[in-house]
């Protein structure tokens, strides 16, 4: 499949797909995770999991999952987080009924789906295809139900580009580190996540996504600090937490996944923007709007020079802020920063 697809600028994803700090996963079996992730988790986005969380031909477990889904996207309160979901995919769902059952029970309110194990753009094609096919079975506006990929192995890296220019319904893609390490066939070399392999993928995969204007989403960290663990130890596990946060964010990732409302906290304050950046790409914005009307092409702002290229830089910056709720209507209506927040 060719890569000579159109690309889509930052402004066509809705801002509130933007902020995508906070990634929640939780079991889609255990109604009372479901509960608590939807209605009082501070995450941007919750995945209600049908893949990891339920075992191999285990029917029951798999209908009782998927009807949680539906009734939590239909009947609980999200408080403005993007309602997802993740189906089995193709190895464990080839006939894609996960995606068809859920988009018929519950699409109407249905945000998204990150959907498993991605290999090739052909299975990104046949994907689109079934979501369409659902969306008009439910008399939906086709395309409204967006999706996230996870890049989870070498061939996925590999195709990391032609994977995220295939289907205009993308909004991220997500790192699956420990699936990653496994298809690269290292068993006798112990999992660290500052693996400079590891990075390598991170790079591949932020930009990826930057090409196609979409958020990279970085892996979980599966040091918890459960109640099992001295507080030392908690606080360790927190820090790791963050550190692997940090790194992800200087990498180019706009946010991480999270397994505990207490890694949520830990990832938004590392993902947050400071009000200071803020506050600079609006001076900026403002400075070089004026510049532009006296028929500038440039302006000095504090001894360095501000163009076109670094008003784009302030925008992305501001485009980010609006969508976290750190700019103002009445500024980001201003300087031309819309859409729609949640």
């Amino acid at each position: 499949m060719s890569d000579e697809r159109p690309r889509r600028p930052w402004r066509e994803l809705e801002p509130r797909w933007l902020a995508q700090m906070a990634h929640l996963t939780t079991p889609a079996t255990v109604w009372k995770y479901v509960e608590s992730a939807c209605q009082r988790s501070r995450a941007q986005l919750v995945m209600l999991d049908l893949e990891d969380s339920i075992p191999r031909d285990d029917r029951a477990r798999l209908e009782a999952g998927r009807a949680h889904v539906a009734r939590a996207v239909n009947e609980l309160d999200w408080g403005g987080k993007l309602r997802c979901f993740r189906p089995r995919g193709a190895e464990l769902d080839p006939d894609l009924e996960d995606v068809r059952t859920v988009v018929a029970a519950a699409g109407a309110r249905l945000d998204g789906l990150v959907y498993p194990k991605v290999e090739s753009p052909e299975e990104v094609v046949r994907l689109d295809a079934a979501l369409a096919a659902a969306e008009r079975t439910a008399g939906l506006p086709e395309g409204r139900i967006r999706v996230e990929l996870l890049i989870e192995s070498v061939c996925a890296e590999e195709h990391a580009f032609v994977i995220a220019a295939t289907t205009p319904r993308l909004a991220g893609l997500v790192f699956g580190a420990f699936d990653y390490w496994s298809s690269r066939g290292m068993g006798a070399v112990p999992y660290r996540s500052d693996h400079p392999l590891l990075d390598e993928a991170r790079r591949r995969i932020v930009k990826a996504a930057a090409s196609v204007g979409v958020p990279a989403i970085a892996e979980m960290t599966v040091n918890y600090p459960t109640r099992d663990k001295s507080e030392a130890e908690q606080r360790a596990a927190l820090e790791e937490c963050r550190r692997d946060a940090r790194h992800a964010r200087d990498l180019g990732f706009r946010g991480k996944w999270t397994g505990i409302p207490a890694q949520v906290d830990v990832v938004l304050e590392v993902f947050a923007l400071a009000p200071e950046v803020v506050a600079r790409a609006v001076e900026l914005a403002r400075r070089y709007r004026a510049a532009e009307a006296a028929g500038l092409g440039a302006v000095m702002l504090d001894g360095v020079m501000a163009d076109r290229a670094m008003d784009r830089v302030a925008r992305t910056t501001l485009a980010q802020a609006y969508a976290e709720g750190a700019l103002a209507e009445p500024i980001a209506r201003e300087l031309g920063i819309t859409g729609r927040r949640g």
